[in-house]
């Protein structure tokens, strides 16, 4: 992985994480939605923001060969504080759909992809099947730091185009769209140019073995 390639997912990653928590902080949300049902957009941020804390940890070749157990237990700790914040997303999108019926079949696809991504990345990891794991992850990764390239469209978006309602709303799913797209895109990218992985287990895989 380029030293390019490296800087760029720790940089999402750390913005999601910071977004996260600007979203606790600040008091003013324009998505009403944010105010009728603040408990499944609290879950939803705050364990999508645990999740890319815990990610970029994982990711880390030095964290994981030296410590095995460490990296066995905040992976599964990543693993479900992803699948609860993939599920509140989906049930956000369908109880407030924020830019309308349009985000069902532009956004919500996306959510349930990095569910089953982490799915499949943890049953993997179970069966040993660690370039599989590997592979699944970095999907699961890509779509959940797309979050920080969405704000970074989205805002942008908002300053050429104004401010009123209907433009939030459409840039909105506009930016979403585009960000997980980029990032889907990107991760196959990663998978297919990423240095070859090894047919047997390395030392610190034969640690994960429960």
């Amino acid at each position: 992985m380029s030293r390019a390639a490296v800087f760029s997912v720790g940089f999402l990653g750390v913005l999601g994480v910071l977004f996260a928590i600007e979203h606790f902080l600040d008091t003013h949300h324009y998505n009403p939605g944010f105010y009728e049902y603040p408990v499944t957009i609290r879950l939803h941020v705050g364990l999508g923001g645990l999740f890319l804390a815990l990610a970029l940890l994982q990711i880390c070749t030095r964290i994981r060969g030296a410590f095995p157990r460490v990296h066995r237990v905040v992976g599964r700790v990543a693993v479900a504080a992803g699948l609860v914040s993939g599920v509140t997303a989906v049930l956000a999108i369908v109880l407030f759909p924020f830019s309308g019926s349009g985000m069902v079949f532009f956004v919500a696809p996306f959510a349930i992809y990095f569910a089953v991504a982490l799915v499949r990345g943890y049953v993997s990891a179970r069966q040993r099947k660690f370039a599989e794991h590997r592979r699944w992850m970095i999907r699961a990764l890509a779509i959940a730091s797309a979050i920080a390239t969405q704000r970074l469209i989205f805002l942008p978006t908002l300053a050429v185009f104004g401010t009123d309602e209907f433009t939030i709303r459409w840039a909105s799913m506009f930016a979403f769209t585009l960000a997980f797209i980029i990032h889907s895109i990107a991760a196959e990218f990663w998978i297919r140019l990423g240095r070859p992985q090894p047919t047997k287990p390395e030392p610190h895989q034969t640690a994960l073995r429960s």
